[in-house]
This record gives structure tokens, sequence and C-alpha cells, in this order.
């Protein structure tokens, strides 16, 4: 009977690793312009936080959006009511775990690869809860 090898985890898909690389250059960037990264990719529960960062005095909770191609849309039109609604519970439950008392908001990294290239945009407060 042949001998049946069973990985003990699968190989990364393409997606995975352009978001691996994505959340990399990104936490670059942060650093490079007077960012302090708290953490990242936080989990508690559904809940997923890719980047907590500060600057100022303020939390800076961080979505890192990628994609290998910006021909149908740039990254951060993928972020959709439901995911902003995640992102907001997200972020508070990050700050009530804590017990941050300093301003917070949501920022968006947007990076679109091009070979070995890349273009990355930052939208500072791209995500806040509405009425």
């Amino acid at each position: 009977m042949p001998d049946i090898q069973h990985p003990t985890h699968s190989p990364m898909t393409d997606k995975q690793i352009t978001g691996e690389t994505g959340e990399r250059i990104a936490k670059d960037f942060l650093v490079k312009n007077g960012f302090t990264i708290r953490q990242t990719n936080w989990r508690e529960g559904h809940k997923e936080l890719d980047i907590v960062a500060e600057k100022n005095n303020c939390i800076h909770i961080i979505e890192v959006r990628s994609l290998s191609s910006d021909f149908f849309q740039q990254p951060y039109h993928s972020i959709g009511k439901a995911k902003q609604r995640n992102l907001i519970a997200a972020a508070n439950a990050y700050i009530d775990r804590y017990r941050l008392t300093q301003e917070a908001q949501i920022d968006v990294i947007s990076i679109v690869f091009r070979g070995k290239e890349h273009t990355l945009e930052y939208i500072p407060n791209a995500v806040y809860p509405t009425a």
C-alpha cells in the first residue's frame, strides 16, 4: 500500500499571500509615518482588526485592503456596510477590552500590486458610526 503524505497545513493561496504582504507594507508605512503599532491581527470571537496603532494619543484601527489589480475596483471599495458594522463592533470591543480612553478612529490602507510594484493609499477616518 502506498504511503500517503498528509500535509500538516495547506499552502497559502495567492489571496492570502497578497493580504499578508499588504499588511506588512501597511505596518512599514505606519511606522515610517510616526505610528506605534500596538497589535496586529487582533481577534476576539468573530471580531478581527488588522492593525491597531497609536499616534498623537489617538488610537487608529486600520483595515488593510490589498488587491493584485485595480481593474475592477479599488481595494477600499470592497468595504461594504456589513464590513463597516463589523469593524465598528470590533473597534468597540478592543477599546472596551483594554479600557482605552483616547480618541479612536478607523482608517483604511488600500494597496494595489502591479507586478513587483505597488501603490498605497492611506484614508484616515474612512469608517465611522452613523445614526
